[in-house]
C-alpha cells in the first residue's frame, strides 16, 4: 500500500497548502495501487464509518453487501461504498483520496472549484449558495428520485407533546424544531408546510445540543434501522413522532466537478457504474439498510404529498 507522500506524488499538479492541510488520503485495499487518486468530499465520521465497513468485508468495496449491523451505519456512510463500488464497475480502477468537508455546503464548494472530482454523498441543488452555479457541476443519475426523500421528526421519549403531533399545525405549536444552518430545503419546505417555529445551528452536534438543553424540541432526520427507528446521538434516546413524515421534495445525486481535470472520465465512470449498482438493486439494497425507507413500508403519512404531486410534474436538473 503506497504511503500519503507517494500517493501525493501521483497528482499531475501540486495542490496548494491550504488543500494539503484538507485531505485526508487513503488508499483502499484492492484498488490499484497507482495512479493519481479520486478526490472525494466527506467528513471524519462518515471516512470513519466507510472504512470499518470496508474492513466487514475484506477491504474491498465489490464484496460489500447490505448485511449490516442495525443502527450502526447511517445513510452518508454507505452511499461513499456506493461511490467507490460505481466507480470499480465504472471501469475507474483508482485509489481513493478523501477531501475533507465540514457540512454539505463546504462539500459543494471544494467540488466546484475543483479541490475535489465528487460529493462522496447525494445531495440536491438547494445545497448551493447564491455565488454557486449548478453548471459548474455534473448531476449524476438521482439516487433518490423527486419525493422519495423523506424526514420523520425525531424528539427525546419524555416529550409527549411533540409526540402526539398528527400534522404540521400540532407540530408548529408542540415545541421549537431546529434544523441546519444550510439546510436550505428542510427551511423551505416546512415552512410551506406552515411550520415557522424553528431554530438553527450550525453543525450536526450542536443540534443535538440545543436539543439537550431545552433550546428545541424537534429535529428532522430520516429513518434509522434500530427497532421502532429510534437513534441514540449524544447518549441520549431520540424517537420519531408516529405516523408522520414529511418529504423534502427533490431528487438527489451526486455532484461532479466540470473544473477538475477527471471530472468527465470521473462522471462517465460513475454513472456507468450507478446504472449498474441500479440494474443489480444495489443501491435500494444498501440504503434499506439504514432504514431510509422504513417509513414506506410502515405507510406513514407524508404531510405534504400535495406539494409532492405538483413538483414531480416539474424537468428534472439539466446534466
Amino acid at each position: 500500500m503506497f504511503s500519503p507522500a507517494a500517493i501525493l506524488r501521483g497528482f499531475r499538479r501540486p495542490l496548494p497548502a491550504i488543500a494539503l492541510a484538507a485531505v485526508c488520503l487513503t488508499t483502499l485495499p484492492g484498488l490499484a495501487e497507482s495512479g493519481k487518486p479520486v478526490c472525494v468530499t466527506a467528513n471524519q465520521p462518515i471516512i470513519d464509518s466507510y472504512r470499518e465497513i470496508l474492513s466487514r468485508f475484506g477491504g474491498d468495496p465489490l464484496k460489500v453487501t447490505p448485511d449490516l449491523p442495525p443502527g450502526r451505519y447511517d445513510r452518508t456512510a454507505v452511499e461513499m461504498v456506493i461511490v467507490v463500488r460505481a466507480l470499480r464497475l465504472g471501469g475507474m480502477d483508482r485509489p481513493i483520496a478523501f477531501v475533507k468537508a465540514s457540512n454539505a455546503r463546504r462539500a459543494v464548494e471544494e467540488v466546484i472549484c475543483g479541490e475535489a472530482v465528487l460529493t462522496g454523498q447525494q445531495l440536491d441543488p438547494s445545497v448551493l449558495n447564491d455565488r454557486q452555479d449548478i453548471g459548474d457541476l455534473y448531476l449524476s443519475d438521482p439516487v433518490t428520485p423527486v419525493g422519495e426523500f423523506h424526514k420523520l421528526f425525531y424528539c427525546l421519549p419524555e416529550n409527549k407533546n411533540v409526540l402526539a403531533a398528527r400534522s404540521a399545525e400540532d407540530l408548529n405549536r408542540a415545541g421549537r424544531g431546529i434544523i441546519g444552518t444550510v439546510w436550505d430545503n428542510d427551511r423551505c419546505v416546512l415552512r410551506d408546510m406552515g411550520i415557522t417555529n424553528l431554530a438553527q445551528a450550525p453543525t450536526f452536534p450542536c443540534l443535538i445540543k440545543m436539543i439537550l438543553a431545552g433550546r428545541a424540541d424537534w429535529i428532522p432526520m430520516e429513518a434509522s434501522n434500530q427497532p421502532g427507528m429510534e437513534r441514540v446521538m449524544e447518549g441520549r434516546r431520540f424517537v420519531p413522532v408516529p405516523g408522520i413524515r414529511f418529504s423534502l421534495i427533490e431528487s438527489r445525486h451526486f455532484m461532479v466537478s466540470r473544473v477538475h481535470p477527471d471530472g468527465q472520465a470521473v462522471f462517465n465512470a460513475l454513472q456507468a457504474g450507478l446504472r449498474e449498482l441500479r440494474r443489480q438493486g444495489f443501491i435500494r439494497a444498501m440504503l434499506d439498510a439504514t432504514g431510509f425507507h422504513e417509513s414506506d413500508r410502515l405507510g406513514w403519512k407524508t404531510l405534504n404529498q400535495d406539494a409532492v404531486d405538483r413538483h414531480r410534474a416539474l424537468p428534472s436538473p439539466a446534466q
